[in-house]
Order: structure tokens, then sequence, then C-alpha cells
């Protein structure tokens, strides 16, 4: 069996509340597209937050309603792949500031 490989493929700063306006939303938007080959999960990896911090990441569905990708994720969650171009982080729990969230495709 091979080892385990960790490419970073997006990188994204999030308010610790959704941003003004917004229900949900407290990030820009992020990609998730042109893993590497042989990817079969991705890796949440959150900097500069409270360790417990979670939050959801949605899609952001021009002139619909997005949905909720992946719940509750957390800092070294694992999630099943799916690749977009308009993901951000929504709802954040757990902390009073900004924070940055690295995704890593494993493969």
């Amino acid at each position: 069996m091979q080892a385990q490989s960790e490419t970073e493929i997006a990188a994204v700063t999030s308010l610790p509340t959704p941003q003004e306006g917004q229900k949900n939303r407290s990030s820009g938007n992020f990609s998730v597209e042109n893993l590497p080959a042989g990817t079969y999960a991705l890796k949440f990896v959150v900097e500069g937050a409270n360790p417990g911090t979670h939050f959801n990441v949605m899609k952001d569905v021009s002139g619909g309603i997005d949905p909720t990708i992946w719940s509750n994720v957390y800092s070294g969650n694992t999630t099943g792949v799916q690749t977009d171009r308009s993901f951000y982080i929504a709802n954040p729990s757990g902390t009073d500031s900004n924070f940055i969230v690295k995704v890593y495709a494993l493969h």
C-alpha cells in the first residue's frame, strides 16, 4: 500500500460570524477543482481559531438556494470528494476571530 500524500488545493479566510447581510456565508468562495490523480478524500485544516471551531461548507448557487455540502467540519476532518468552483465557509461556531481554512487533497 502506498503512503498517503496531501496536496493543498485551496485556502480561504473566514470571519467568526456570517458576513454583513448574509444568513450563513462567513468567507469568500474557494474552488476545489483539478485534483491530483487518485484523490480519495479531502482534509480540512483550520489555522488561527480555537480548538473545537467547526463550520459548514456550502455551495454558492447563482440565483438559487445554496445547499450545505458538508456539516460540522472541524480541523483535521476528512470528507468525501466533491468538486466545484464556488464553495464557501458558513455558520462557524467556537471562535471569536478570523481564521483560515486550508483544504488538502488526500491521494
